[in-house]
C-alpha cells in the first residue's frame, strides 16, 4: 500500500471538486463477448461464474485507479484488492463470500471454491471489511442495461461495484452485460474504458487458463489422430473420454465426426444431436449442424435435414455451406426450383464464402451422388 502525494497528483483538482459531491459515483454498462470463456467452461466442466470472476478481478488489480480508496483526508492506493462477491443460498437469499486474490489461476480456483463452501455453510451479513476490495455481484435472471448499487457513506465508499448480467445469444455470439460502478473522485471513464478493453482482451486469450488436465491432453492427442487420418484409433480414444465426461458436447461433436468419416453414419447422428442438446456454441455448433443436416440427407432423412438447416441458417445466415447442403435436401424433396435459385445466388455473389471451400470435396462427391442414401 502507497500513500498518493496530492501535490504530483494530476487529477487533484478533480478529486478535490468530485469528493464534494453528495453522490459521487458514476456507472457505466456494456455488453462484454464472452463466447470463447463460454465455450471453455462448457468444454471443462468449470463454472462460468469462477471463470469470469477470476477475469474481472485480474483486470482491476491491471488498472491502479481501481485500486485507490479514500481514508480520511488521504488517498492510498493497494497493492493488490480483492473479490467480495455474493453466494445463493437457499430460499432465494445471498450470503457475502470474500476472497483473497490469487495471481495464478489455479491458486484462485482452489481459495475461491474453499471460500464459497463455507459461505454456504452460514449466512454473514453487515460485517465490518477492509476498503481493499472489489464489490462483486452476478445478476444471471436479467440481461439488464443499467444497474445501480447501494452505499452506504457515499462520499466516502470509494470500493468499486463490478455486476454481470444473463447471456445473449446472437448468431453464435454469446455476449453479457458488465457493470461497473466507481467513485468519480478517484476514477474517470477513461479509467472504466481501460478495465473493458483489457477484460475484452482476456476474453479473447484466455492462456492463462489453459492448464491441461489428463482428460484434455487425451482430447488433444485424439484430435491429432483423427487429423493425422488415424479415425479408428481416434474414434475408439473419444469414446473413451466420453465415458469419463458423457455430458461433454465438444466430445460428443468430435465422435461424430469421426464416426462420419469412417461411414458409420447412423452411430454419428445420437453424438450429433447430443452435443447439440448439450449446448455446443460459436463455431463448434455451426459445424455440428452441417455434418448432422448431411448425415441425415445421406440416410435419407430428408424432412428432418429441411427443419435443421432452417433452425442453423436463422442462426448463421451468413454461411454458405449451410445454404448449399440445404439446396440439396430440397433437391431430394422435389424443390428443384428452390435449390436451383439458392445455388445461383450463391454463385452469383460478389465475394467467395470460405465455409463454401472447406467443404469443396464432400460438395464435389454429392454433387455427383444426389440421388445416393448411405447405410
Amino acid at each position: 500500500m502507497k500513500i498518493i502525494n496530492p501535490e504530483a497528483w494530476s487529477r487533484k483538482k478533480h478529486y478535490e471538486f468530485f469528493k464534494a459531491f453528495d453522490a459521487p459515483h458514476f456507472n457505466v454498462t456494456a455488453s462484454v463477448d464472452v463466447t470463447k470463456l463460454h465455450t471453455h467452461a462448457k468444454r471443462t466442466g468449470q463454472s462460468f461464474f469462477k471463470l469470469f470472476l477470476y477475469g474481472a478481478v485480474k483486470t482491476a488489480n491491471a488498472i491502479p485507479e481501481l485500486r485507490y480508496r479514500i481514508r480520511g483526508d488521504e488517498v492510498i492506493e493497494h497493492d493488490v484488492v480483492h473479490p467480495s462477491f455474493t453466494v445463493m443460498m437457499d430460499d432465494d437469499v445471498f450470503n457475502f463470500c470474500t476472497a483473497t486474490y490469487k495471481d495464478a489461476f489455479p491458486d484462485f480456483m482452489e481459495e475461491v471454491t474453499a471460500r464459497m463452501s463455507g459461505a454456504k455453510r452460514e449466512v454473514v451479513v453487515g460485517d465490518d471489511e477492509p476498503d481493499s476490495l472489489l464489490y462483486i455481484t452476478s445478476v444471471p435472471w436479467v440481461t439488464f442495461t443499467s444497474i445501480s448499487h447501494p452505499t452506504n457513506d457515499q462520499q466516502h465508499d470509494t470500493v468499486p461495484r463490478i455486476a454481470w448480467g444473463k447471456f445473449t445469444e446472437t448468431g453464435g455470439r454469446m455476449t453479457m452485460p458488465l457493470s461497473v460502478q466507481a467513485h468519480h473522485a478517484l476514477v474517470d471513464g477513461v479509467h472504466v474504458g481501460r478495465y473493458y478493453e483489457l477484460l475484452q482482451a482476456w476474453l479473447d486469450d484466455l492462456s492463462d487458463l489453459e492448464v491441461q488436465t489428463p482428460e484434455e491432453k487425451g482430447l488433444d492427442e485424439a484430435i491429432r489422430l483423427r487429423e493425422n487420418g488415424e479415425l479408428e484409433r481416434a474414434k475408439q480414444l473419444f469414446l473413451m473420454l466420453l465415458r469419463q465426461d458423457e455430458k461433454n458436447p465438444r466430445l460428443h461433436a468430435h465422435c461424430a465426426s469421426c464416426y462420419d468419416s469412417l461411414g458409420e453414419e447412423r452411430q454419428a447422428v445420437p453424438h450429433y444431436e447430443r452435443a447439440i442438446r448439450l449446448g455446443l456454441t460459436g463455431d463448434e455448433l455451426r459445424e455440428t449442424y452441417i455434418g448432422l443436416g448431411s448425415t441425415y440427407r445421406a440416410l435419407g432423412r430428408y424432412e428432418d435435414a429441411e427443419a435443421l438447416f432452417a433452425k442453423a441458417i436463422e442462426q448463421f445466415p451468413d454461411i454458405g455451406a449451410l445454404k448449399v447442403f440445404q439446396a440439396m435436401t430440397h433437391y431430394n424433396l422435389g424443390r428443384h426450383t428452390e435449390a436451383t435459385g439458392t445455388l445461383l445466388e450463391l454463385l452469383a455473389s460478389p465475394e467467395p464464402d470460405d465455409s463454401i471451400k472447406r467443404y469443396r470435396r464432400a460438395i464435389a462427391f454429392y454433387a455427383r451422388n444426389l440421388d445416393e442414401t448411405y447405410d
